[in-house]
């Protein structure tokens, strides 16, 4: 109770002497009533007095003299120092949301219950005790050296990526990537070629960056590739073992069309965004599009968003020698932007065997979860609804025939708690209104087993009002 009480009577005077000074009862080098005249007047102690004075001193307000005392500091007047504080805009209050929906058919969302969260904390801890110094400094700007050489070799064996550690850079989202990425070619114009429909957050992110956009169609191959002929394109973003959010799968006539545009002497490059490419049911993985690239003119990207959970925030490129060397050229004075004592668990992770353990685990629900929804969705519907499944990733494409209207549908899932996303939102450009129904995207990462005929009675009585 003594030493709270001596802090509130420091805090009065600092307060008290503070006030007078800015509301100018005190001149500059003014000198200050001696510390046993302030002791007296606010009956407190010296010593309180003296940690007010010093407190004072250290946020400029007043300066001391060897035995002459304390004065008054010449303080510029702020022009706005009478103006009230209005608080934050209403339009930029939020509300807090646990949950805004109680069914999601989100291909963003993630699974948590299975996650092995007892092995990530022993492999925490192991990082703890065998990084400790490491943890105490910054690390290498692409990530610590021996997680960038646990993942290259990962990379390697599961999807034939074809690098070293120094060629990986890790980050906290692939967005991030994708910026410094833009920023290694040079100030001229210069054009990306992009899926549509695609990921519609890379066009805008590649736009604010000054460059063009070529929205390539798809067909039933995937990316377009005759659509680059006669155009001026650098980068082509493709995402060729799981396309999205369509999901067909680029076959290897494509990839060698796409390998074959590439392979010129003018600077051009594939960017493979493998963005869950760990998840196949019914067939062998199939190798990544960078394991067939000679002319080492592919980026690789990846996530552990779908593997682990979105909140993880590690995401990785994996550069050819020759943007490699731009980019420590450009960014080396750049700090790590992950979290290091993540980056050390992953490793662990890993190289423990819990990372393809999980994988198998997640793998094999998936593929449960996946069957049982397409079957529910088949005895549910009649032939209005079509299902455009492709054995790979975390979503499929459902196609229902209907006249009415995206946003009438969107609305009444949301009155009715539902998540869903229409293909609409993927379109990069925008696209006559289809008169043979609408497409929407299921996601079914974040279903339960037991929830599944709840979600899609919901959905059904949705699309049949």
């Amino acid at each position: 109770m003594m030493l709270k009480d001596k802090k509130y009577k420091y805090q009065l005077v600092y307060e008290r002497i503070k006030e007078q000074i800015l509301a100018g009862n005190y001149q500059p080098h003014e000198k200050l009533l001696s510390k046993r005249k302030i002791s007296e007047q606010f009956n407190v102690s010296i010593n309180s007095v003296i940690v007010a004075l010093d407190q004072l001193i250290v946020e400029g307000y007043v300066y001391s003299l060897e035995r002459k005392g304390y004065f008054v500091e010449d303080i510029t007047r702020y022009d706005l120092d009478d103006q009230e504080w209005s608080g934050l805009p209403a339009e930029l209050k939020e509300q807090p949301i646990e949950r805004p929906y109680q069914t999601s058919f989100s291909h963003m969302a993630s699974n948590m219950s299975l996650f092995p969260y007892n092995e990530w904390l022993k492999c925490e801890q192991k990082a703890i005790q065998q990084f400790n110094n490491e943890l105490s400094h910054l690390s290498h700007q692409q990530g610590p050296y021996i997680v960038r050489q646990t993942l290259a070799q990962h990379l390697n064996f599961k999807r034939g990526v074809r690098c070293e550690p120094e060629q990986v850079v890790l980050h906290s989202s692939s967005q991030a990537l994708m910026s410094q990425l833009l920023e290694l070619f040079d100030d001229a114009p210069h054009t990306i070629a992009l899926e549509n429909p695609g990921y519609a957050r890379y066009k805008a992110l590649i736009e604010d960056h000054g460059w063009d956009v070529l929205t390539v169609p798809l067909d039933e191959k995937g990316f377009d590739v005759e659509r680059l002929q006669n155009q001026d394109v650098q980068l082509v973003c493709v995402t060729p073992a799981h396309q999205f959010p369509m999901g067909m799968i680029m076959p290897i006539s494509r990839r060698f069309e796409l390998l074959n545009w590439v392979n010129v002497p003018q600077e051009r490059y594939i960017i493979e965004d493998d963005y869950d490419s760990e998840y196949k049911y019914e067939t062998a993985h199939i190798p990544s599009l960078q394991s067939l690239d000679r002319s080492q003119r592919t980026i690789y990207m990846g996530t552990f968003s779908k593997t682990l959970f979105p909140g993880i925030r590690i995401s990785y490129m994996v550069l050819p020698p020759n943007l490699l060397k731009k980019y420590k050229e450009k960014f080396n004075h750049l700090i790590p932007s992950c979290n290091t004592l993540n980056l050390y668990t992953l490793h662990f992770f890993m190289k423990d065997g819990y990372y393809q353990k999980h994988l198998s685990t997640m793998t094999e629900h998936f593929e449960e979860v996946r069957k049982c929804l397409i079957h529910t969705l088949e005895e549910a519907f009649d032939e209005d609804l079509n299902i455009i499944d492709v054995p790979a990733g975390l979503h499929f494409i459902i196609h229902y025939n209907t006249e009415r209207s995206y946003a009438e549908i969107l609305e009444c899932a949301k009155n009715e708690s539902l998540e869903i996303f229409s293909l609409e939102r993927f379109y990069l450009t925008p696209v006559e209104d289809e008169d043979d129904g609408r497409y929407f995207i299921l996601g079914f990462a974040s279903l339960q087993l037991h929830e599944i005929p709840y979600a899609v009675k919901k959905l059904k009585n949705i699309l049949n009002r």
